[in-house]
């Protein structure tokens, strides 16, 4: 019955997380809404579709299907119950300097008897860059990444939460067309 609405209030507390990226404070505060008002759908649907014939069983088995719902569902519950959400951040950086070379030379010219018979030597040369564009000297990114801890694939916290998303809204479209939710 509010299913629907919950997906899109979901959604709401994913944008703020992507506003809010950098943010650790911010990002866990919205993470935590995230997880409360997603899991709203699968207990929502749980309530209308277990007085239906069937109903029950097509929840069991759409939660069963899925890898995501069930991670997300135990996410919500430690975080209500047990302790708050504690996303880990992994910040990577990196770099690309400009180098610079300067040259020198030395010239020592000897005889069969090791007498020196000339000797010049240079001063350095102005650096050479051996980049080929100047303007990146010391340019360089910085990527911020949030992670669950206990989630075991390469999947990062906003990837999941976009796959959780479409996993819920795929969850309520079948409900809907099998007679088991409103929506």
């Amino acid at each position: 019955m509010y299913e629907n609405a919950k997906v899109t209030e979901a959604k709401y507390f994913y944008s703020q997380m992507s506003s809010n990226f950098e943010d650790r404070d911010k990002f866990a505060y919205n993470l935590s809404a995230f997880l409360s008002s997603a899991r709203s759908v699968p207990q929502y649907a749980l309530e209308e579709a277990k007085i239906k014939t069937g109903g029950q069983a097509w929840y069991d088995s759409q939660i069963a299907a899925s890898s995501i719902l069930p991670f997300f569902k135990d996410k919500r519950d430690v975080n209500i119950h047990a302790e708050p959400v504690k996303p880990i951040k992994q910040v990577t950086a990196t770099t690309t300097a400009k180098a610079a070379i300067r040259v020198s030379a030395s010239v020592i010219v000897k005889d069969a008897n090791g007498n020196i018979k000339y000797q010049s030597s240079s001063e350095p040369s102005e650096p050479k860059s051996q980049s080929p564009s100047s303007s990146s000297q010391g340019a360089g990114s910085l990527t911020i990444r949030w992670k669950f801890s206990d989630w075991s694939g390469t999947e990062d916290i906003m990837t999941l939460c976009r796959m959780y998303i479409a996993e819920l809204e795929r969850f309520v479209k079948d409900g809907i067309a099998s007679g088991f939710i409103t929506g």
